[in-house]
């Protein structure tokens, strides 16, 4: 696969590479023409993303999304984030479309009743897959293709249960990661949206999402 594209002019880029893909071209294309009544429902996984913690602006303990009372060293600390940061994500989207549900899930779960309440209500589908956040130094290995392998078998299960439903309801998975994974795992409609997730790459998603080429 190609080598990620520079920052500069990024999200252009993947609307130029993307759009040669026959299948994700035709699901965004779909996306793209929502009514402002009909549901975007947004799927993120329950984790911290790679790059998320090391490319946010730097805070004073005051300030710092996480838990305060937590006794473990600095380094560990971002594991407790309060808050999702996939939160940027769905607020992004909604400045674009009024209706957007975003729901979470586990990885090690999976496709629960709750999410397949929203899938039956939704007119159009975004599912986030990443790598996980790791300890600096550690080797992910076998835990890496693990979460990754779960997360795409979530893809699959709402990419089944949308085929199973006769719905026309266009469907897209970002990935956020390694671009290898495409040999790992299968998933259904990948746009690789990037190494890192942070402010600039949810800005060059919803550019991409909504045709935003400025």
């Amino acid at each position: 696969m190609a080598s990620p594209p520079s920052a500069k002019g990024k999200a252009s880029s993947l609307m130029a590479e993307f759009e040669t893909a026959s299948s994700s071209h035709r699901s965004l294309a779909k996306l793209r023409d929502l009514g402002p009544t009909a549901v975007l429902l947004l799927f993120t996984p329950v984790m911290v993303p790679s790059g998320y913690l090391n490319r946010q602006p730097q805070t004073s303990d005051a300030d710092s999304p996480v838990d305060s009372k937590a006794t473990t060293s600095s380094a560990s600390r971002p594991a407790r984030l309060t808050t999702d940061p996939f939160e940027m994500l769905g607020i992004a989207l909604s400045k674009q479309h009024r209706r957007v549900r975003h729901v979470p899930y586990v990885p090690g779960v999976g496709f629960t009743e709750t999410h397949d309440h929203f899938l039956e209500k939704a007119h159009a589908v975004l599912v986030v897959s990443c790598e996980p956040e790791t300890t600096p130094g550690a080797s992910p290995g076998a835990d890496l293709e693990s979460t990754l392998a779960k997360q795409a078998e979530f893809v699959g299960c709402v990419a089944t249960e949308l085929e199973e439903s006769g719905r026309q309801v266009p469907m897209v998975n970002l990935s956020f990661g390694g671009d290898e994974w495409e040999n790992q795992v299968p998933t259904y409609n990948r746009i690789w949206v990037g190494e890192k997730y942070d402010a600039e790459s949810v800005v060059n998603v919803v550019k991409l999402v909504f045709d935003r080429r400025d």
